[in-house]
């Protein structure tokens, strides 16, 4: 196991990173010679921001990045989502004690054990208003986490976190969606209770509001997501990251 010496050469080196792909870059490197195999710095889905899909950057093998790109992972992921509800250090084998796992979620982590990908740890980091950034390390071939080896990545973690995050903020400023576009939080909030099968009367008393109200901002939301009914609408607001499973599902 390295000594603090080589994890504090290790934050240096990723402090000095002059671009995200270097991040990761000296960020694989370092994991390596700790004793993961992977890595991969990941930047959330969030709205305020523009930001529809996650960011992520990784060494994974050219199988899982293609399945998590055809699976549409980036929305449904065990790992982020959990980084969503909980800041800090996670490891994987915790996650169900975190949130209910849906059944695309435990094909995640099905398939992430196929490839080898099943054992490893996160560390999240999570600012007011801007979007949540995670490191991401796993051990080769499912092998088990040892306690040691998940505090030194809490602290390669964080140095990989705050690294990507600055040069995202300075390199990759966040999209500046169309506000005629974009929907507003209050059409969100009916659009989660959409989901979970209420009506526009039961929605308006959970609300507040009138239900004619209710229905004008359905009809508007429709409108702005282009879509024709509210099946449609539910489906599109959760592929573009206006919320996730979790909020609509006990």
């Amino acid at each position: 196991m390295p000594d603090m010496d080589h994890v504090e050469h290790a934050w240096g080196a990723i402090e000095s990173a002059s671009t995200l792909d270097d991040v990761l870059r000296v960020t694989v490197e370092h994991a390596r010679t700790l004793g993961f195999g992977y890595a991969a710095i990941a930047r959330h889905v969030h709205v305020q921001s523009g930001l529809m899909r996650p960011d992520v950057l990784s060494n994974y093998p050219q199988a899982w990045k293609d399945l998590f790109n055809r699976r549409d992972y980036g929305l449904s992921s065990p790992i982020l989502a959990a980084c969503q509800r909980r800041g800090g250090a996670i490891r994987w084998t915790d996650l169900e004690s975190i949130i209910p796992l849906t059944r695309i979620q435990r094909e995640y982590l099905e398939e992430s054990r196929k490839l080898g990908l099943a054992s490893g740890c996160t560390v999240a980091s999570h600012m007011p208003d801007m979007p949540t950034v995670s490191a991401h390390f796993v051990i080769p071939d499912n092998g088990p986490l040892p306690a040691r080896l998940f505090m030194v990545a809490i602290l390669l973690g964080t140095a990989a976190g705050q690294q990507a995050r600055s040069l995202w903020q300075s390199h990759h400023p966040d999209a500046t969606a169309d506000l005629a576009e974009r929907l507003s939080p209050r059409q969100v909030d009916c659009i989660k209770l959409v989901a979970r099968g209420m009506t526009s009367w039961e929605i308006a008393s959970v609300l507040g509001i009138s239900d004619q109200t209710v229905s004008e901002y359905l009809t508007d939301a429709r409108r702005r997501l282009a879509v024709a009914n509210r099946a449609q609408l539910v489906l599109k607001a959760l592929k573009q990251g206006y919320f996730t499973l979790d909020d609509v599902t006990d």
